[in-house]
């Protein structure tokens, strides 16, 4: 099981609340690309710091970047 670092490329304002680039969540996957599993980064973004970047459209790879940890 791979972990991996997710983080925003770019500054970004989600419903109103400014996000800074570089905010990052952790998560862990069996998958060596953690974008086929969306609903995790969406859960960590949304469990750690309130923010939905799944209603938003963030949540994809132009607007965030990963890496294995």
């Amino acid at each position: 099981m791979a972990i991996f670092e997710i983080k925003t490329k770019e500054r970004m304002n989600v419903n109103g609340e400014f996000v800074d680039k570089g905010l990052s969540v952790q998560v862990s996957t069996m998958c060596s690309n953690p974008f086929d599993e969306l609903e995790k980064i969406h859960n960590a973004f949304v469990r750690i710091y309130g923010l939905d970047l799944k209603a938003t459209g963030y949540l994809n790879q132009g607007y965030l970047v990963f890496k294995q940890v």
